[in-house]
């Protein structure tokens, strides 16, 4: 059921995940040069270090869907947002058309939420990233 908000219930959710691709937006979060990175404590991707982002809501755009899982999960103050790219990241349980945004902050005191255990702050890709990540930042040249 939803709430009126554009949010619907886990059991609704994973039935539409199941039959059909979801839009969503990722952020590559940047601060003096670094990308923000976090680990997910929920699926898709559980366990990697991934970006910041989520499902676009009904009746959101995707800047304020990128706005909003901003505040939601980092609590960062935004000073430039720019549309990079769009992909689609097929899960084993969803498949998500993804615009991908490069987003410029005002400094580097994240706020978690419950979605991320632990950030940090990288200068390169590493090895340890999720192949969707690794492309999000090849595409978006972050590091060049």
């Amino acid at each position: 059921m939803s709430r009126g908000d554009g949010w619907i219930d886990e059991e609704l959710f994973g039935k539409i995940r199941g039959i059909m691709p979801l839009c969503s937006v990722d952020l590559l979060v940047v601060y003096e040069g670094k990308l923000l990175l976090m680990i997910r404590n929920n699926e898709p991707g559980k366990g990697w270090w991934f970006t910041p982002g989520g499902r676009v809501l009904y009746g959101e755009t995707l800047e304020q869907t990128a706005l909003r899982e901003l505040e939601e999960e980092t609590g960062l103050t935004v000073v430039g947002l720019e549309k990079k790219g769009v992909m689609c990241h097929l899960w084993p349980k969803g498949h998500y058309v993804s615009t991908f945004f490069r987003v410029d902050v005002a400094d580097d005191s994240v706020r978690l939420n419950n979605e991320h255990s632990v950030y940090r702050w990288v200068d390169k890709i590493t090895d340890d990233l999720h192949p969707f990540v690794r492309q999000m930042i090849e595409e978006s040249e972050i590091f060049k």
